[in-house]
């Protein structure tokens, strides 16, 4: 019989056992994926295409205090900007349900720059530009709540004690996100009786050499002012926004452990019972003339066979959870995009490895160093 086939048998003779197990490593290496992915994320995140160019203006103090309106006109003058906007995450309430709902307000025409890949039609795009209380949704969130063109949308903000009537002029489709809805900062300014104070500024740099350049600029001319800034790309402030709950990074690599830790467990625990029920088999075989490392070889390819078995399940289901969570908000408006990719993937495998050898080649050891006088009598 050739070895791999011995391997399989040995693998499918208690199904149940070897199918628990199998899962059971597939749902820890599902949880150990998400967490590297995130991970990851938090050391670079991915953003749309485009935002490397973006840069966001909060205060030096506190990201909740306003900025006054008159320093997006004095960041415009600066060498490398295109374009600035002011902006605001508004929370609001929707509907019957108070459905909590997350909007954009900034100046249509930036933001229309800033998400290139967005198809809306020109005659929408006109509209959202020029009606003051025109807005734009993702194509799934018009189905959601089966919005049409032209209806008019009521929405709450307790946060900033206003209530908005606003018309949907526009109906985006996009590859990346269709759940972001956008509406003129004028019409907020507006609403709250002109404080002429956006929460920051959008700020599009002319090209990535002029982003560093534009940073220092915008921060040193504000310096000493009375609200000094804080100017940083946008991946650097989705991490800020996610500091915000804590010490990400620790926190996931302390999770990652104990889903280790459970791993290592859940497989040297089946490796050890499969191990110690064939004892007596064992020592039939090194009778017939196997050898130690014949016999380690046998074991530590079951135990692999298993644990890649349960690491590939995990990957896929990491995947295709990730995939579903995409487009995630940080903060209610930032969309983050959490992927899995081949070194999140190898890492996993790698991981499931390293477990599969460290949960079976102790017992193993043992067992294939008793005697076989003793093993033989061995009854269990």
């Amino acid at each position: 019989m050739k070895r791999w086939r011995l391997v399989l048998k040995n693998v499918l003779r208690n199904r149940r056992r070897t199918l628990l197990t199998t899962g059971s490593v597939a749902v820890s290496i599902t949880l150990l994926a998400v967490f590297g992915a995130v991970y990851r994320y938090v050391q670079s995140p991915l953003l749309p295409p485009g935002f490397h160019l973006l840069l966001m203006v909060t205060p030096r103090t506190s990201m909740m205090v306003p900025l006054p309106l008159y320093y997006g006109e004095r960041i415009r003058g600066l060498p490398g900007v295109v374009d600035v906007s002011p902006i605001n995450m508004v929370d609001t309430l929707y509907g019957a349900h108070d459905d909590l709902l997350f909007v954009l307000a900034c100046v249509p025409e930036t933001f229309l720059k800033i998400y290139p890949s967005w198809k809306l039609p020109p005659d929408q795009q006109q509209a959202f530009v020029h009606e003051r209380m025109a807005i734009i949704a993702g194509r799934k969130m018009a189905d959601k709540y089966g919005w049409k063109l032209g209806d008019h949308i009521h929405l709450r903000s307790p946060g900033y004690n206003v209530a908005l009537d606003l018309v949907l002029r526009g109906i985006y489709t996009s590859d990346e996100d269709e759940t972001l809805m956008a509406f003129n900062w004028q019409y907020l300014n507006e609403a709250k009786g002109r404080p002429n104070k956006p929460g920051g500024f959008w700020v599009r740099a002319r090209s990535p050499e002029d982003v560093p350049r534009v940073m220092q600029a915008i921060d040193s001319q504000f310096r000493n002012s009375e609200m000094e800034t804080r100017t940083q790309p946008m991946d650097q402030w989705v991490l800020d926004m996610l500091g915000m709950v804590g010490n990400v990074k620790a926190i996931l690599l302390g999770i990652s452990a104990a889903v280790l830790f459970a791993i290592l467990l859940i497989l040297a625990n089946t490796m050890a019972m499969s191990i110690r029920e064939r004892t007596a088999e064992l020592a039939i075989m090194r009778a017939l003339g196997f050898r130690t490392r014949q016999v380690l070889s046998l074991l530590a390819a079951e135990s692999l066979a298993i644990s890649l078995t349960g690491a590939t399940l995990g990957c896929l289901l990491a995947t295709l959870l990730l995939a579903v969570t995409k487009g995630y908000r940080v903060g209610g408006a930032m969309p983050i995009y959490i992927q899995m990719d081949a070194v999140t993937i190898v890492l996993n495998l790698f991981v499931a490895l390293v477990v599969s050898l460290a949960s079976t080649l102790l017992p193993a050891w043992r067992a294939a160093h008793v005697s076989i006088a003793q093993a033989l009598r061995f009854v269990g």
